[in-house]
């Protein structure tokens, strides 16, 4: 299947999952207006109560479900092991040996869910230790924090985020488990998440193996809240891609962007806005800018359903071009559908823009579509994790015309044995397009198909209320 029919499938899902959800939930009460306000009431309640996602349609953070609030804060610490094997035809030692490995990840998570009647704090913080039997991978280490902060005061609100990562190889289906998600309890499994964009966080999605590297993304958001249905939001970002001794090439991203955010109904909004972007790379002439405008429409019924999509022009202007024109019409899109239904929960994101390369390629247009379907039996819960990624190369950034595409598909299974524990097995399959066109470094051998069986268990303790 083409990258353009996948595309094309992706968006059809979407839209019809987004009708055909909105159909179902006419009888359903209107939520309150997604312009801020004071949640006290809530928050004094002495039962957990639906908060409505409150996210300016134009800012950094992707819409959700909405967050459940109770009368306390809490700390949630967490504990995980987990033990997999890898069967590769090429691995991080030797391209060619389809010897399995083996590898066992130890693993500690702090969750924070912080919310008053002027401010939201969440915090996902995971540190682990990984060791491996295959010489090329060896002992790894990995941190992850995720951290956002709303701020409101009368018609104003701020946010300040933080995403950190310091991963031994790519973040995109990380170690053969899809990510991150199975080391420890997360946050999402209690609260909301910060759930940043992924076009603003450094691209990772080009499979890369043995190469520790080190990403960072700083934001800073004001909303102003004009009356009831409408308000202005501005946000800026800062974001970083460093490669530790693997050869990669380093980088680095400026962000900014001024929207206007409309009410349509309870449930509707649209936005219109401007976003500019600025691609640099360490010891490079070349870059490149990046001039969008889209128009977003959204779609909100709290605690049942969230969709999103905005599309519009990319105007890209290169310096130092290899070859062709100089400044080029593109276009980016992103979408997003999150969807609970009883024990049901889907979610789907779909994005295409400009981005950094992943360390591979000095600029790419990238196509990133990411899928989950959980469904509950009792204390059963299955899962099945899609991704896919196609980094295509531009000829103003690099001399052969490649477009590596990446892929991969998990299937879970997971049984609860406490308030926040579970047993999980898991099987994960990936693959990946050559590299070797553009790069001939150890960290480019992951051609080929790679099947990863993983075991593990996550413990945590009865969560710590601060308030």
């Amino acid at each position: 299947m083409s990258w353009k029919q996948l595309r094309t499938w992706a968006l059809l899902i979407l839209a019809t999952l987004c009708v055909a959800s909105a159909r179902a939930q006419d009888a359903v009460d209107a939520p309150k207006p997604a312009m801020g306000g004071d949640n006290t009431g809530a928050l004094q309640s002495s039962a957990p109560t639906d908060i409505p996602d409150t996210r300016p349609l134009s800012g950094v953070q992707n819409l959700s479900l909405g967050s459940q609030s109770t009368n306390h804060s809490f700390l949630l610490p967490s504990f995980g092991a987990t033990t997999q094997v890898q069967f590769r035809p090429n691995n991080s030692s030797s391209a060619g040996n389809s010897t399995p490995a083996s590898s066992t990840y130890f693993s500690g998570r702090l969750a924070l869910n912080k919310i008053s009647a002027r401010s939201d704090l969440f915090m996902d913080y995971l540190a682990s230790g990984g060791f491996s039997s295959d010489p090329g991978q060896g002992n790894s280490v990995v941190q992850s924090l995720d951290l956002a902060e709303s701020i409101r005061s009368g018609r104003w609100s701020h946010m300040f985020g933080e995403s950190f990562m310091y991963l031994p190889s790519s973040s995109f289906n990380f170690g053969g488990m899809g990510g991150l998600g199975n080391l420890g309890v997360s946050l999402g499994s209690v609260g909301t998440t910060p759930g940043f964009r992924q076009d603003l966080i450094p691209n990772q999605s080009i499979l890369t193996t043995a190469a520790a590297r080190i990403s960072n993304a700083t934001f800073a958001q004001t909303t102003y809240a004009l009356g009831y249905r409408s308000s202005l939001t501005f946000f800026g970002a800062y974001g970083a891609l460093y490669f530790l001794d693997s050869g990669l090439q380093n980088n680095s991203s400026v962000s900014a962007s001024g929207g206007y955010n409309y009410l349509l109904s309870p449930f509707n909004s649209m936005s219109v806005s401007y976003g500019f972007s600025r691609f640099m790379f360490a010891h490079l002439p070349i870059g490149a800018d990046s001039h969008s405008i889209q128009l977003s429409f959204a779609r909100r019924i709290t605690g049942r359903m969230s969709f999103q999509i905005g599309a519009g022009p990319d105007i890209q202007i290169f310096s130092s071009p290899l070859a062709g024109p100089k400044t080029f019409v593109g276009w980016a899109l992103n979408a997003g559908l999150n969807y609970q239904l009883r024990r049901w929960q889907t979610r789907l994101n779909y994005s295409h823009s400009l981005a950094g390369g992943s360390g591979v390629l000095p600029v790419a247009e990238t196509d990133a579509f990411s899928g989950y379907l959980d469904r509950g039996f009792g204390s059963w819960q299955g899962g099945l994790t899609l991704g896919y990624a196609r980094n295509q190369a531009l000829r103003q950034t690099s001399v052969r015309a490649i477009s590596p595409q990446g892929w991969f598909a998990s299937a879970q299974v997971s049984r609860g044995l406490a308030s926040f524990g579970s047993l999980y097995v898991s099987y994960n399959v990936s693959g990946q397009s050559s590299l070797t066109a553009v790069c001939l470094l150890p960290a480019c051998g992951t051609s080929g198909l790679t099947q990863t069986i993983s075991v593990g268990y996550n413990w945590g303790f009865r969560p710590i209320v601060l308030e």
